[in-house]
């Protein structure tokens, strides 16, 4: 579970027995990015209006999604007029966690990668 307190205007979330302990400040917790996944700016993958802070703490060490459903809480909860996608997000975390993997394993070239996940996740290319 995710442990969260309000402090000095920042949000410090936590997880017991995991390597997560960050401090958010309160007016940017709900800020969205469009994400770009590849190393390419003539080929990569771009998801749009992601949570930025999401994209940070999830595409690390900790992944499961019954944190990133508590997070999504705690934004709701701070920033309820917030213009984040979230199906976008979840899917932004999963690809870059993927294409992540696949790069340290290097078996194939970030053209293979990005293409073989684009036809995963029926994403578009830019």
């Amino acid at each position: 579970m995710i442990k969260q307190k309000l402090f000095e205007n920042q949000i410090h979330l936590s997880i017991d027995n995991e390597d997560f302990s960050y401090r958010i400040p309160l007016k940017k917790i709900g800020h969205t990015i469009d994400w770009k996944i590849g190393e390419k700016v003539s080929d990569h993958i771009e998801l749009k209006h992601v949570s930025k802070w999401a994209l940070k703490l999830f595409t690390k060490n900790v992944t499961n999604e019954e944190f990133i459903s508590q997070f999504k809480a705690i934004v709701k909860a701070y920033a309820p007029d917030h213009t984040i996608d979230w199906e976008e997000t979840l899917m932004a975390i999963q690809v870059q966690n993927e294409y992540n993997s696949l790069i340290k394993e290097n078996k194939l070239n970030e053209e293979e990668i990005i293409s073989s996940l684009n036809t995963k996740y029926k994403l578009d290319i830019t």
